[in-house]
């Protein structure tokens, strides 16, 4: 099974989850995607709440990862560590918004595996 290696970021601008809310990743088709890192940024000068959430391509449901956490002004929360992972099937997603007037960055580090087709 071959491997690849994928980091992403963005800034969210979403203020609501679920269809609304920022893609950070999806997985390809043909893929397991293995997220091992997902880092959060708060850019605000004030305390401000995030939420991050994994869409099942499946069921087409969102799930909470974390619901409205609040992160302190100028900080960062790790939200995979420590060893554990989040594995995605093709399709899958992991989606983030924000509360509204914050200044969050999101990077998300993993690995994808083929499947084949």
């Amino acid at each position: 099974m071959s491997v690849k290696y994928f980091t992403t970021s963005k800034d969210l601008t979403s203020n609501a989850g679920g269809a609304s809310g920022d893609v950070l990743y999806t997985c390809p088709a043909n893929y397991v995607g293995v997220v091992k890192t997902i880092l959060v940024s708060n850019g605000a000068s004030t305390t401000k709440k995030y939420s991050l959430q994994w869409y099942d391509a499946l069921t087409t449901t969102y799930f909470t990862i974390a619901d409205e956490t609040s992160l302190a002004a100028n900080t960062n929360d790790s939200i995979v560590e420590g060893g554990a992972c989040i594995a995605l099937q093709a399709g899958d997603k992991i989606v983030a918004f924000e509360e509204a007037g914050s200044d969050f960055h999101v990077l998300v580090s993993g690995e994808e595996y083929f499947k084949g087709t």
